[in-house]
């Protein structure tokens, strides 16, 4: 039974205030911690960032950052961020690159299978979707990377359209390559 009604998806608010910046950083040390193998990052590393570099990182334009609430007190309990092409040639250099990403998709162990995961992701293809309409298929590329063995999250992410790309390869040989075109 699809639960995900019961689930508050919003994007955070630009700039974050520092409420919402203290539960972001909390949610996504937690799914570091809880999940290390779902994450291009690790606790150590993340853990050591400062409040200015976490708000450097939710307080940008080209990066959209979406959180599933649990309950009317607030209780954050998912996310995922759509990186655009801009932030990822900045970040990388290459000049080429015209998709967006999907990264840091964590939902906590305890609201798994309840549809949340799903409606973070649509979410962002309909940003994707909004920003990018009448472009080329190329344009309106999202790409990720899964874990080889996470059958569950390659569901998701099949359920939704997306395929893997037999024509790139991940950095990091347990994950594999997958893209949707956000017609």
């Amino acid at each position: 039974m699809d639960e995900s009604n019961l689930y508050a998806i919003f994007p955070i608010a630009l700039p974050p205030s520092d409420k919402d910046l203290e539960k972001y950083v909390q949610l996504r040390l937690l799914g570091l911690k809880t999940n290390p193998e779902a994450f291009g990052s690790t606790f150590e590393r993340e853990s050591q960032n400062t409040q200015q570099e976490w708000k450097a990182r939710i307080d940008n334009k080209e990066r959209f950052t979406m959180i599933a609430r649990a309950d009317a007190e607030g209780e954050w309990i998912g996310t995922a961020s759509i990186l655009t092409p801009e932030l990822i040639r900045a970040h990388t250099g290459d000049a080429t690159m015209s998709a967006y990403a999907v990264v840091g998709m964590w939902v906590h162990p305890d609201h798994r299978r309840r549809g949340v995961a799903k409606r973070l992701v649509e979410s962002g293809i309909n940003w994707v979707r909004a920003r990018t309409e009448g472009m080329s298929d190329e344009q309106r590329r999202i790409t990720l990377e899964v874990h080889r063995h996470n059958e569950n999250a390659k569901a998701l992410y099949e359920g939704l359209g997306f395929m893997e790309s037999t024509n790139e390869e991940c950095e990091d040989p347990k994950r594999i390559p997958m893209f949707f075109v956000a017609k």
